[in-house]
């Protein structure tokens, strides 16, 4: 490709002395462009290539996703739940901590959602259901049953599935009471993992996730609090 396709006058032959986006030809239009990068963040190279001479077209009114929109407000809405969107200043204060990464530009820290994250660590350990935070029910059923406590709930959904599907074949109004649970479980089933699966489904995964994480590190405090006190 040659040279006079290059617009501007910018020397895409390497780094400006002040960043490598000031000797990229697309920074004008670039929304990543910051004149403190050491390296392209869109492509790791120095500067990056010029664009295709056919870009693909975005089809009006694709990028609004209206799952994404219910999911930053269930955010916002449990953030202020726990207390004036604290969640959100403790974020900013972590991503303004500077940090660069091993290339020297500085770490993108959005694509860790740490108000979600965040969210979801205090629901797991500061919400009490039945008297005790679910980091505590996972540390005790971690304590009490092993890796195993991993299996229990899988085992006890299957005996009753099954109960409930040799149930369908006695007839009768057994039979009939049976089926009709069936069928309520299959929907709720495919309802459930439909939510899991779309952009709200951080809202079930993430605070089980830091729960057993949660669980494990209380049962690791434990355990060093025995060996130090040699109870």
């Amino acid at each position: 490709m040659s040279s006079s396709r290059i617009h501007r006058g910018k020397e895409p032959s390497g780094p400006a002395a002040d960043g490598c986006c000031a000797g990229c030809p697309l920074s004008d239009t670039c929304s990543l462009a910051d004149p403190v990068l050491a390296r392209c963040a869109v492509t790791g190279a120095v500067p990056p290539p010029e664009p295709p001479h056919d870009p693909p077209s975005v089809t009006a009114g694709t990028d609004l996703d209206l799952t994404e929109v219910v999911s930053r407000g269930v955010e916002k809405a449990v953030g202020a739940a726990f207390g004036l969107g604290w969640t959100d200043l403790l974020a900013a204060v972590i991503e303004r901590t500077n940090s660069v990464d091993s290339e020297g530009n500085p770490v993108d820290w959005g694509r860790l959602q740490l108000p979600r994250n965040l969210l979801c660590l205090a629901v797991a350990n500061i919400v009490p259901i039945q008297g005790a935070p679910a980091s505590r029910w996972a540390a005790d059923a971690f304590t009490g049953y092993g890796l195993a406590a991993l299996l229990i709930p899988t085992g006890a959904v299957l005996t009753v599935a099954g109960a409930v599907c040799i149930g369908t074949l006695v007839g009768g109004p057994i039979g009939l009471l049976c089926s009709a649970a069936l069928t309520v479980a299959k929907g709720a089933g495919q309802l459930t993992w439909r939510l899991i699966c779309s952009r709200l489904g951080w809202i079930i995964t993430r605070p089980l996730i830091w729960a057993g994480v949660s669980g494990l590190l209380i049962i690791t405090w434990r355990a060093l609090v025995r060996l130090l006190t040699g109870a």
